[in-house]
């Protein structure tokens, strides 16, 4: 797509002299240096296959930032997108990780390797965002497997599809975090108290997350602050667990004997590391450099300060995750075995533990329910209520599936593990894939003749004044549209950037591969067999 950037008026601009049938072409010199023994030379075009590489130092790219802003996406700062980022990883795999009882030989490589395969996939989403211009992730699916004409209902099946299955992670995340909370809690009441029911104090806990959970986006003060909160009362949490195995009385917590059969020690590792906010975080980004753009400002194509590119708050947000949970790997490694001492001090802190592990679960919800997608209300109903139907009823359903059997509950952490790891893993290994490897590349520098051209803001003022310098130079009447389509110049230098950027890709495509088939497929075939009860 990246004629938008280099059309007709463009090339008109640099020369009024040309003939009308020629003035596309005239720049002709930037071509002829382009030959096929000289593809390592210096490529003065901004493309969409660099933006899908991306090994070109952070540049903010107006071009783009028009089609990934959505209604729904509100801007967020650099600041926002390292919390929303940095959140997910210390909530409830990082808080099951001192149970996990794994040998320190097998740990340490787990959480590392994970922690690595996390930034990796983000950093697929965000090249997979950038190379299809796409903000969110049914856009994405349905461009990589229904492009083409023809393809309608194909890709609102696929959208459908996304919808229904991102509500599914969501809302069961949601779930187990307030089940866990309300479990949690009953526990720190004096001994002389009526013992509360887990169902009336997950009914307490709605109340209180009711008004968190009506917030319209990320960008809301209320989720701002709440998810904040979680990631402090994380930090305590794991101050007091610190002290607690130091003092020798840090026990097994009773929410990891409430999971699921797949939740064995290395898939509490994955899930740890496990996200799904990536696109609209992005995006969001990329909406708050928009939301600050003037038009006649030469500070708008400057490189991307360091704080402020998603690479890096992502890469940031990973090493702090990392930092935080490595103690709990070495815990898991060499658990306690604490017998009952109530005065020692080990002992008194265990409270707090409870305590600040239940609210990190429940600061963490909020986040997780703005996000979800809404359900598929008729239009006739929503117009005719002032609510916000859709949130309603999806928070109502996640308080009574918080109150279901332990039994149901099993089942449903198992379906949250599985959706969770292939979100995180395997989907964006499988659209990378199918995007490079099983449908025709996007071109680099060839008009499309799919989609016309549309100048970017920062250069709509120069499109014009160069259209009209060039409708003087030819009488008074536009120039004729240049079949550059057919241009063997062009074709040549299209033909030496693909097989550049192939190159270049080879290092993420096997990455891709690693992902792909070791990570995913045998994962899921280690699913199989676990559920079946062959391992």
């Amino acid at each position: 797509m990246n004629h938008a950037r280099h059309s007709s008026e463009d090339f008109d601009s640099e020369s009024g002299r040309s003939s009308p049938n020629l003035a596309g072409l005239d720049s002709t010199s930037a071509l002829i240096l382009v030959n096929e023994s000289d593809e390592e030379a210096p490529l003065n075009f901004t493309s969409r296959e660099q933006d899908d590489l991306d090994y070109s130092p952070d540049i903010d790219d107006f071009d783009s930032i028009p089609v990934l802003t959505s209604p729904n996406l509100q801007p967020l700062s650099s600041t926002s997108v390292f919390l929303y980022l940095l959140s997910p990883y210390l909530k409830l795999g990082a808080t099951l990780l001192p149970n996990v009882d794994l040998p320190l030989k097998f740990g340490l490589p787990a959480l590392f390797l994970f922690a690595v395969l996390s930034a990796f996939a983000r950093q697929i989403w965000y090249m997979l965002s950038r190379y299809m211009r796409k903000p969110e992730l049914e856009d994405i699916v349905a461009d990589a497997f229904g492009r083409g004409r023809g393809k309608e209902r194909r890709r609102r099946i696929l959208r459908s599809l996304v919808r229904a299955g991102t509500g599914v992670l969501r809302m069961s995340l949601a779930t187990i975090y307030l089940r866990e909370a309300a479990h949690l809690l009953p526990s720190l009441l004096p001994d002389d108290l009526t013992p509360v029911p887990v169902f009336i104090m997950t009914l307490i806990l709605g109340v209180f997350l009711f008004p968190l959970v009506l917030a319209k986006s990320l960008a809301s003060k209320r989720v701002v602050y709440a998810t904040w909160a979680s990631i402090a009362t994380f930090v305590l949490w794991l101050a007091c667990v610190i002290f607690a195995y130091s003092k020798g009385t840090l026990g097994v917590s009773p929410t990891y004997l409430r999971m699921g059969t797949l939740w064995q020690s290395i898939t509490t590792i994955a899930f740890t590391f496990t996200s799904s906010t990536t696109l609209s975080l992005y995006a969001s980004l990329k909406a708050n450099k928009l939301h600050h753009y003037h038009p006649h400002s030469s500070a708008n194509f400057n490189k991307t300060p360091i704080s402020r590119s998603f690479k890096t708050i992502s890469l940031v947000s990973v090493a702090v995750a990392v930092c935080l949970t490595l103690p709990l790997v070495f815990f898991a490694a060499a658990p306690n075995h604490p017998t009952v001492q109530e005065d020692s001090p080990g002992a008194r802190v265990a409270p707090f533990i409870v305590f600040l592990k239940s609210a990190t679960l429940f600061f963490g919800i909020p986040s997780i329910l703005v996000t979800t997608p809404s359900l598929p209300i008729p239009e006739r109903i929503r117009r005719s209520v002032t609510i916000q139907l859709s949130k309603i009823i999806i928070f109502l359903l996640i308080v009574v599936l918080a109150m279901v059997p332990a039994k149901i509950t099993g089942v449903l952490s198992d379906i949250l593990i599985v959706c969770a790891l292939s979100a995180t893993y395997f989907l964006p290994a499988l659209i990378h894939i199918t995007t490079h490897f099983f449908k025709r590349p996007l071109s680099i520098i060839m008009p499309s003749l799919s989609s016309p051209n549309t100048p970017n803001p920062a250069t709509a003022s120069t499109v014009q004044g160069s259209a009209s310098l060039s409708s003087t130079a030819t009488g008074g009447f536009p120039p004729d549209p240049p079949d550059s389509a057919n241009d063997p110049l062009l074709q040549r230098k299209e033909a030496a950037l693909q097989k550049k950027q192939f190159r270049k890709r080879l290092v993420w495509d096997f990455g891709v591969w690693v992902l792909l088939l070791p990570v995913g497929g045998g994962g899921f075939v280690w699913a199989v067999g676990t559920l079946a009860g062959k391992w």
